[in-house]
């Protein structure tokens, strides 16, 4: 008799765990597979991801069971960099990024959901990376995809550290450097411009000193003068006159090959004095939209 209650009590220790076993995989399958982090790394002695490349589009292919595309939202780190715009186009699956400063370790992680987040099997791939230009460089990257739970990222979402990307859009982009009795100097400018098919592809571009002690020396330096040519390059700038209005132009060249190629590109304008203030601005020049 004592035998077979110690049968009957270990059958009812095994339907137990085999419940509790049951349970849990059933909640990490109905948890789903909602998130995917894409690690772009340059290859040795191939296309780097830091400067002058300042922008990426990525072409990717979500698929699989219950998965509905992409959602919205999506963010980007890279050591070195500060993101302006991140954007998700879930009718081409093609997710933007925009950056200004040089990525130094040549690595960019870009995170994002799919739409659905009971999502159980799903399959995710990265088809095509372009650079600024329309460049593709997807044969130049190490490209890994790592799909994961919300579920089990909510704890541990900010624990990479660093500043993660949200969008952003604005008429203007001002930065400038910072220091309580150091002299600065801020740049400001459209964060976009729209070349046009007739009239002067002319913006303008605004310098601010702060804290000068006396007539200073600056200069630009442009990342690409085949995009955006300013003049004069080098000016003054003084605790009486400290802020100087300048004319940036688009050359025909440009404008008719973005007109072309419907494309956009991005251009960096920097700017030094002799007294180390300095600060650097990024724009893009694109196309008008069809």
């Amino acid at each position: 008799m004592k035998q077979i209650n110690f049968f009957v009590a270990l059958l009812i220790i095994v339907t137990i765990i085999f419940n509790l076993l049951g349970l849990r995989v059933f909640s990490q399958s109905s948890s789903g597979l909602d998130t995917y982090t894409i690690t772009l790394t340059s290859k040795d002695g191939s296309t780097s991801l830091g400067s002058p490349t300042s922008a990426l589009n990525i072409k990717v292919a979500p698929g699989g069971q219950n998965v509905a595309g992409l959602d919205s939202g999506v963010s980007f780190k890279a050591t070195g960099a500060i993101p302006i715009l991140t954007n998700v186009d879930a009718v081409t699956n093609v997710i933007t990024i925009v950056w200004s400063g040089a990525i130094s370790d040549s690595k960019a992680i870009i995170t994002g959901k799919l739409k659905q987040g009971s999502t159980i099997a799903p399959n995710f791939t990265v088809t095509k990376v372009e650079k600024d230009g329309r460049k593709d460089i997807t044969g130049d990257l190490n490209i890994t995809v790592n799909l994961s739970s919300s579920v089990h990222e909510s704890s541990s979402s900010s624990s990479s550290g660093g500043s993660s990307s949200s969008s952003s859009s604005g008429s203007t982009t001002t930065s400038s450097s910072s220091g309580s009795n150091e002299p600065s100097i801020t740049l400001s400018a459209p964060e976009q411009f729209v070349v046009k098919k007739t009239g002067g592809n002319i913006f303008k571009l605004k310098a601010t000193g702060a804290k000068f002690t006396s007539a200073v020396k600056c200069e630009f330096e442009i990342s690409d003068d085949s995009i955006v040519r300013v003049k004069p390059k080098k000016f003054l700038l003084s605790p009486v006159r400290s802020t100087k209005l300048f004319l940036v132009k688009i050359p025909t060249s440009e404008v008719k090959n973005l007109l072309t190629n419907s494309s956009s590109d991005i251009v960096t304008i920097d700017v030094l004095c002799t007294n180390d203030a300095s600060d650097s601005i990024d724009i893009i020049i694109t196309a008008t939209p069809e």
